[in-house]
């Protein structure tokens, strides 16, 4: 492989590398490219081979994916009723995606249960159904603040977040739910077509990069030929010079048969300069296109992660109390249980909830329990030590990570916390509010699976309120 064809297997592999993750055998077939790319003689052939099993792969996943979707398709077919059939409207497009699918599975959940929840005409509500209406009220607050984080119609994020601040009717939620539905149906089709944009370009920075290999492949063959007719050249008008000097006798007839010669030498010499350097220039110029594109191929991948990581990141956390939410801290625990268990020391780790929440938001309104979930949040966050990670779990709970932790240690730590909110002064409208916190704490055991282990925890924090609550147990 040549120099000029490296910055080919780079981009070819950013590629490859890139739509890993998706198929099995599609993953197989990128691994065979990219070897096949580090070899150090580059074979077109092989190359071309390998890239045929790779578009047949994708060929495979297509079809599986439009045989999948008929099922759903069929199957909500037969069992919605006809009123309800419109909620599987994306998929009944001619070519409909795995996006289309993806938004189908709000709108049924929202009609198998929300609809089944509400209470019927002349019948008051019950405690439950206010609870479930709250959280729903919530969850819909922080889907719309993240999409409003993520510039997504800022304004008609702000209209439905005002609309939430006071506990909508199960009507007014109704209509609240397909508005932000919409909002994340318009995000993932802006998605959608970005991403096929991007692909188009890749598609065809390949193909000019394809074709800058294949004219330098042509190149040097070219050269090759170039050089062997000048050796012929040479080699023919060295045997007419030696034929000379055995045919003439006359001293004066050689010299000029002589001199002859080595013009016509010179000239081919010159000619052969000539053309080789036209075939040099080509061949760099090819290079600086060929760097062109794979550069510009890199800016777009590192900027495409860039995007990646940055709604990955907002994915992660809670809009409220700016902690992680549960899938960043259920990403921060896989990452400590690998350390823990490569280096082999203890972790902890502790639930800990709100006393009396409900009596808050009941008692002074649901504004004033967000700002209190914002200020313990931020309290918490203040004394804990700097290898604990806090995340807010749900609702009015939050967990706390504790590596290399002991039982003593995890303890010793979240008291410390307890002690902390305690005597915080908080103040609602001039008047001190007592607010304390229960905790449950637990240390991992030896190949313990992650559920027991936090659910080890919860049973000390219901321990804790049983024993009176502002506690921690372990």
């Amino acid at each position: 492989m040549s120099n000029e064809q490296q910055p080919l297997i780079r981009g070819a592999q950013s590629l490859s590398l890139m739509l890993t993750g998706y198929d099995r055998d599609m993953d197989a077939k990128l691994s065979e490219l990219r070897k096949t790319l580090k070899d150090n003689a580059f074979n077109q052939q092989r190359f071309n081979e390998v890239l045929q099993e790779v578009e047949t792969a994708y060929d495979n996943i297509e079809e599986l994916k439009s045989k999948g979707i008929k099922t759903f398709r069929d199957t909500l077919d037969s069992i919605l009723d006809k009123s309800n059939r419109e909620i599987i409207s994306p998929l009944q497009t001619e070519n409909p995606t795995i996006t289309d699918l993806l938004s189908v599975a709000e709108p049924l959940f929202k009609e198998l249960t929300i609809l089944d929840a509400a209470e019927p005409d002349g019948v008051s509500e019950t405690t439950d159904l206010d609870e479930l209406r709250l959280r729903l009220t919530k969850q819909l607050k922080t889907v719309l603040k993240t999409l409003s984080a993520m510039n997504i119609e800022d304004q008609s994020c702000e209209k439905l977040i005002s609309q939430l601040k006071q506990m909508p009717s199960w009507k007014d939620l109704d209509v609240i739910t397909d508005e932000t539905l919409y909002l994340v149906q318009s995000r993932l089709t802006e998605e959608k077509k970005q991403f096929e944009g991007y692909l188009a370009k890749v598609n065809a920075k390949l193909s000019h990069i394809t074709q800058i290999v294949e004219t330098d492949s042509n190149t040097l063959v070219d050269l090759k030929a170039l050089n062997q007719q000048f050796n012929e050249s040479i080699h023919d008008q060295m045997r007419e010079a030696r034929q000379k000097i055995d045919e003439k006798c006359s001293v004066t007839t050689l010299k000029e048969e002589l001199l002859q010669s080595l013009d016509n030498i010179a000239d081919r010499l010159k000619d052969y300069q000539t053309n080789y350097e036209s075939k040099l220039n080509d061949l760099q110029q090819s290079k600086e296109q060929m760097n062109i594109q794979v550069q510009q191929l890199e800016k777009e991948n590192l900027n495409l992660i860039s995007e990646l990581n940055k709604e990955r990141k907002l994915s992660m956390i809670d809009t409220l109390t700016q902690l992680p939410n549960r899938q960043g801290f259920n990403t921060r625990l896989a990452e400590e249980l690998s350390r823990a268990d490569r280096y082999g020391y203890t972790t902890s780790l502790a639930v800990i909830d709100i006393d009396y929440f409900k009596r808050i938001n009941d008692q002074y309104g649901h504004l004033v329990g967000d700002k209190v979930l914002k200020m313990i949040g931020k309290e918490m966050r203040r004394v804990c030590r700097e290898s604990d990670y806090l995340a807010r779990y749900g609702g009015e709970e939050f967990i706390l990570l504790l590596p290399q932790s002991n039982l003593d240690e995890a303890f010793t730590a979240v008291e410390k916390i307890r002690e902390h909110i305690e005597n915080c002064p908080f103040h609602f409208q001039n008047t001190p509010v007592s607010i304390t916190v229960s905790g449950g704490v637990a240390e991992r055991q030896a190949s313990e699976p992650v559920e027991k282990w936090i659910n080890r925890a919860d049973t000390s924090l219901y321990a804790s309120k049983g024993n009176g609550r502002n506690q921690i147990t372990a």
